[in-house]
């Protein structure tokens, strides 16, 4: 009862893309699992929220107001009148009437009312006269004659009444009697002057069809038993009975048809094939009911009888495609049965008429009765097990119609002509409004997850964004490192051939040792200054045998005497460093060494190389005279300390000193790899 995509279960037959509840779209493909049936702890908890719901303070006005109307009504059916005083005529002598339209004496037999004639007469003429004899009663005011009145119930379809010989009322044409005026009753006065203090005759002469000629038993000839008592006391009986026969049927199903028109609607906008079939179950319905209540139509009466038992089975199809399809199954056998009976009645009727009608409608009506009972309790079980929200539609619009049928004959002012009208109508508008508050759930439920997938969908959109910033602030710097890169390297081209070029030349022409010594010196700023630019890593054990090959060319020089502790394991390491951290630990390490050769005085200088997890420590120890007193606290100010540091600390790395008059320097340089 959802405007969702479920899956059609078909029986025997290929999957239809028809529209359903109970089977979703997303379910698997094979049968679903049936419902788990809940606690009964819960059950009854939801059952009395649902009460407290329903009984909030804010509906007490509408629940009164619907109550007070309720009880009025009820006590109107209720209350028929008082029949006190009254008498009532069962007994009738009934005479056929001749075409001519005198009766035929010789025909003359006692009957019981309520009386029906089952087969045509003999010359086919369908009227007939009953004679009630009848002594006047007593009324409060004896003296008021004309307070007297004739309650007939049921009397079909067309008829003349005589009082004592006299005409005092009629309704239809005794020669074109209408079955449509089988379910009005008739409240006849009686005129004081035609009445005698006894022996009174009331004749009512009724013309219509035999039960063997209609499609429902009520549209037969017909008199039911004759109430004569005051006209203010039988009044409300005849009110009564005519609210109940046509007011309230005819009310029921105008509201049907109204319902139907909405489900169509429905179909056309929800795309939802069940609201189609209801709809066309419920205006069949409202037509249906308006034929047999007397909608008149301008063919004969045989004719209207045929379209009556001829119209009943697309009715009754409807029905059952509406609840197959509710409950998401199409049994191909089953619909093509149902469809063949729309043809095969209609042609046993024709062949049946006239006279053979109402033998072969019975069985008919039967057979679709069986067939809807049957389809219903198919749709039940499946609700049962696989949607009990719809399941208890189906309940309450059944509970609807027990209901209903129990007031119908608990409450009726006489006897009940066609049972279940009303039963139907309203069990038809009990269902309408559980698919549309289902469908209203269904609708409101899509709508929150409409809005939480909104509100994913933004959550989405936003980590997207972020994502895509992230992205582009990644590939811009990217783009500035292979910018910066690619610089770096034209920068270090530029100083290796011009520059490199250049001091290499005065390295080896120099007359002067002196300038050939910083040419020398200056070139291998330059090599190391263009490693740095080049960015390729170098291995550690590489770059420990780089410095210990310098180290010792310059100590040697210096006649100063070198220790070199490093492990095997670390000269053979396989970490790399990068070429910046390679560039800046060979520049302290160039910085701390020229600080032993010319100021230290030292004879001893022992450098200690460690790798620690993913730190590397380089430790530069001499025998030295070490920093004066007078400069503590002023490190940073000579002997290029500050410079050692600042570049450690680009490194994300430190550098320490340690030195006292007379114990030497030690310096410590930690970086991260």
């Amino acid at each position: 009862m959802t405007p969702i995509q479920p899956r059609l279960t078909t029986l025997s037959v290929h999957p239809s893309p028809e529209t359903v509840v109970m089977a979703p779209a997303e379910a698997p493909a094979s049968e679903p699992s049936p419902a788990r049936r809940p606690a009964l702890l819960p059950r009854l908890r939801s059952g009395l929220r649902a009460c407290a719901q329903g009984l909030h303070p804010a509906r007490w006005g509408l629940l009164l107001t619907t109550l007070v109307l309720v009880s009025l009504w009820s006590l109107e059916v209720a209350n028929s009148g008082s029949t006190a005083g009254s008498i009532l005529l069962t007994q009738a002598s009934m005479v056929r009437i001749a075409p001519d339209g005198h009766p035929v004496e010789a025909d003359a037999r006692p009957v019981t009312l309520p009386h029906l004639r089952e087969r045509p007469g003999r010359d086919n003429s369908g009227v007939h006269e009953y004679r009630l004899a009848f002594v006047a009663p007593r009324t409060p005011n004896q003296s008021d004659r004309a307070m007297l009145a004739a309650f007939l119930p049921q009397v079909c379809a067309a008829f003349e009444v005589r009082l004592n010989g006299q005409l005092i009322d009629a309704r239809g044409n005794l020669a074109d009697p209408h079955p449509g005026d089988c379910y009005e009753p008739a409240l006849i006065p009686l005129p004081p002057s035609l009445l005698k203090a006894e022996g009174n005759r009331l004749d009512v002469r009724v013309s219509g069809q035999a039960l063997a000629q209609v499609a429902a038993r009520e549209r037969a000839a017909q008199l039911a038993p004759v109430r004569i008592g005051a006209h203010a006391a039988l009044d409300p009986l005849h009110r009564q009975t005519l609210a109940f026969n046509l007011g309230a049927t005819q009310a029921l199903a105008t509201v049907a048809a109204v319902v139907g028109l909405a489900a169509l609607l429905l179909r056309a906008s929800s795309q939802l094939p069940y609201f189609g079939y209801f709809g066309a179950t419920a205006l069949g319905w409202a037509l249906l009911t308006a034929l047999m209540t007397g909608a008149a139509l301008p063919m004969p009466g045989l004719w209207t009888e045929l379209l009556i038992a001829a119209f009943a089975p697309p009715v009754a199809l409807a029905a059952m495609l509406y609840l197959l399809r509710y409950c998401g199954l199409r049994v191909v056998w089953l619909e093509v049965a149902m469809a063949l009976q729309c043809i095969v009645v209609p042609a046993s009727l024709a062949l049946a008429a006239p006279d053979r009608i109402h033998s072969v409608a019975l069985p008919w009506t039967s057979i679709l009765l069986l067939e809807v009972v049957g389809v219903g309790g198919v749709f039940l079980h499946r609700a049962w097990r696989y949607s009990r929200n719809d399941f208890w539609i189906g309940a309450v619009a059944l509970a609807a119609f027990a209901l209903t049928l129990g007031a119908e004959l608990l409450l009726r002012p006489g006897d009940v002509l066609l049972p279940g009208k009303h039963a139907i109508s309203v069990s038809l508008l009990v269902m309408f409004a559980g698919m549309v508050g289902r469908m209203h759930q269904l609708f409101q439920g899509a709508i929150a997850a409409a809005e939480q997938g909104r509100v994913q969908a933004e959550r989405r959109l936003l980590q997207a964004t972020a994502d895509m910033e992230q992205n582009y602030g990644q590939m811009a710097e990217l783009r500035v490192e292979q910018v910066t890169a690619k610089e770096r390297k034209r920068i270090a081209a530029d100083l290796h051939d011009d520059l490199g070029a250049k001091l290499l030349t005065i390295v080896h022409t120099a007359d002067n040792d002196r300038i050939s010594t910083l040419a020398r010196e200056a070139l291998e700023e330059m090599r190391l200054s263009v490693r740095g630019l080049t960015g390729r890593a170098m291995q550690i054990g590489d770059a420990i045998g780089d410095w210990r090959s310098e180290l010792m060319t310059r100590f040697s020089h210096g006649g100063v005497e070198l220790v070199w502790n490093a492990s095997d394991e670390l000269l053979m390491s396989e970490r790399a460093m990068s070429a910046r951290a390679y560039v800046q630990t060979t520049r302290i390490l160039r910085e701390a060494v020229s600080n032993v050769l010319k100021h230290s005085r030292a004879t001893r200088c022992e450098i200690t190389i460690r790798q620690d997890h993913n730190d590397f420590e380089l430790t530069i120890a001499d025998n030295g005279k070490g920093i004066p007193s007078e400069l503590d606290g002023k490190l940073d100010r000579g002997h290029g300390m500050s410079t050692m540091k600042g570049r450690a600390k680009q490194l994300q790395g430190q550098c320490l000193v340690e030195s006292g008059p007379g114990y030497g320097t030690t310096i410590r340089l930690t970086l991260p790899l």
